[in-house]
């Protein structure tokens, strides 16, 4: 089943940035720009919690390293069933996110025959982690990938988290050297990347702790030591995301539905529009 929802381009924020983040970002593309990662060819596995983070996250590096030549999947670990919990059913939206992650990755150049969908349930990835290793060795162990994509681990969703720590495990159990890159999806919702407003009293205070835990949010320049200049990509990046239409776009028959762009005023859903995304490789 799918919803019906209104088409348009992604605009890159509903309200006006303030000086001091616009300069944040551009200190940020100017060191980035040193930070390339050498080699797009190499063989990947994309691990996303959700269908989304894949694009949200590296889109435009699975779109670059595709027509660089390498050979890359992509891996669902949950069904994102229950991101509109209170507005949709399970598995109708289940069935309708599987469908945009289909398009979505076609969108980026991934074929569907190259896109895995574990299936465990939304927000209850840690329940089975197990099981999840297990999966995931056995995904290791077929395509031996030069790199692997997780998220990055220092950010709030569950499971978020626990994709890391089972892929990692996974990599640990099979003794493999592959190259991880982690990227960063909800890490980017606190000052400076976004703004300390949120829609509501309870999203102003997340991302002030957010913004507390993380050191106000400079610690990126830090972290992130690998970069891929996506600036030549980002109209199809933005396709890709479109395709996602559960999270871009509000149903014409619901004007109450959520989705990204309402994050922050529409900051939160441009940080993933910018020329560089970034990734951190940890340590074992």
């Amino acid at each position: 089943m799918k919803t019906s929802h209104k088409p348009g381009r992604v605009p890159y924020s509903k309200a006006k940035r303030s000086p001091i983040r616009t300069l944040y970002r551009q200190r940020l593309n100017r060191i980035m720009s040193a930070r390339k990662i050498p080699d797009l060819s190499l063989s990947a596995l994309v691990f996303a919690p959700h269908p989304d983070d894949e694009t949200l996250g590296c889109g435009g590096t699975i779109i670059r390293k595709k027509a660089a030549g390498a050979a890359l999947k992509i891996v669902f670990m949950t069904d994102g069933s229950r991101s509109h919990a209170a507005l949709m059913a399970e598995e109708p939206l289940r069935k309708c996110r599987q469908q945009e992650a289909i398009a979505a990755a076609e969108t980026l150049g991934v074929a569907a025959e190259d896109v895995t969908f574990l299936g465990f349930g939304d927000g209850r990835l840690g329940q089975s982690q197990v099981a999840a290793i297990d999966r995931v060795c056995t995904l290791l162990k077929a395509h031996l990938p030069a790199e692997v994509f997780v998220p990055y681990p220092l950010e709030p969703p569950p499971d978020h988290v626990v994709t890391y720590q089972i892929v990692m495990t996974a990599i640990q159990q099979l003794s493999l050297s592959t190259v991880v890159y982690a990227y960063p999806i909800w890490y980017w919702r606190h000052w400076p990347w976004t703004g300390l407003i949120g829609d509501s009293r309870r999203d102003t205070l997340e991302i002030v702790k957010t913004t507390v835990r993380s050191g106000l949010g400079t610690t990126i320049f830090r972290d992130f030591q690998h970069a891929v200049y996506i600036g030549s990509v980002l109209e199809q990046k933005q396709r890709a995301l479109e395709q996602h239409a559960s999270q871009m776009a509000r149903p014409a028959t619901n004007p109450n539905w959520p989705i990204l762009e309402d994050v922050s005023h529409g900051d939160f859903l441009s940080c993933f529009l910018q020329d560089y995304e970034l990734f951190h490789s940890p340590g074992f």
